[in-house]
């Protein structure tokens, strides 16, 4: 594949990511206005285009393995066939959903296909696939988990129900998110950093912020696949 074939791919597979999330449901904690994208400090890579699109999906859960990345190239059979490997597990890992996937491929005769780890997948508690039929590959991709996405969504409304500074917000949420699994993470509350909240919940958003308490914002995923967690409050 040439550079401008790999280009051309990557920016057709963002634009169904993005198709993907606005038909997914998401949970309160997930259903943000529109915020800036995070800068990050130059000791760390932005993400890839590829990768900001892919994060989008991170609260998904097993949602995901019911569609396809691109809609106007069908593949009900194999798409039906995720779901099943899917169904009933709230969590599945990349190396607990792969060999019933194969299966499924082999059974199904899509014997020109792979399965691919985008990065992040491998090492997550969760991930959640998707079929990309240009490349003839089926995905995975890392979520959240519907124990850690409830998790986050009462920390959000814990922090917007009291009045915490920068550390002891941080430190609030690291705790809720090691106890949930994670131990590989950062968490972020820079000036630079996402502003935003739930669409029926902005002005409280703003208005805690303005009173110099911390609220949280999102999730999403550094180019090595990292979970980057994001707080939005006055600076300094």
């Amino acid at each position: 594949m040439t550079n401008s074939e790999a280009s051309d791919f990557e920016s057709r597979l963002q634009t169904r990511l993005e198709r993907l999330d606005a038909a997914i449901p998401m949970t309160s904690a997930s259903r943000m206005s529109p915020a800036p994208a995070p800068i990050r400090p130059r000791r760390r890579r932005r993400a890839l285009p590829l990768l900001a699109a892919a994060a989008l999906l991170l609260s998904a859960s097993a949602v995901v393995a019911q569609r396809s990345l691109y809609p106007e190239f069908p593949e009900p059979r194999l798409e039906a066939a995720l779901a099943d490997v899917y169904a009933g597990h709230g969590c599945l890992t990349a190396a607990e959903a792969r060999p019933a996937i194969q299966t499924k491929l082999d059974t199904l005769g899509y014997s020109g296909w792979t399965i691919e780890s985008r990065p992040g997948a491998e090492a997550a508690p969760c991930a959640v696939a998707g079929v990309v039929p240009p490349e003839h590959t089926v995905i995975f991709m890392p979520a959240t988990g519907q124990q850690l996405a409830e998790a986050l969504e009462s920390a959000a409304a814990e922090l917007l129900r009291t009045c915490l500074g920068r550390a002891d917000a941080m430190g609030f949420l690291s705790s809720v998110v090691t106890n949930n699994g994670l131990s590989d993470f950062s968490i972020h509350a820079d000036p630079w950093g996402p502003k935003g909240g739930p669409s029926d919940q902005i002005a409280a958003y703003y208005e805690h912020v303005d009173a110099g308490c911390f609220v949280y914002v999102g999730t999403g995923n550094d180019a090595e696949g990292r979970r980057d967690f994001y707080l939005w409050g006055p600076w300094p």
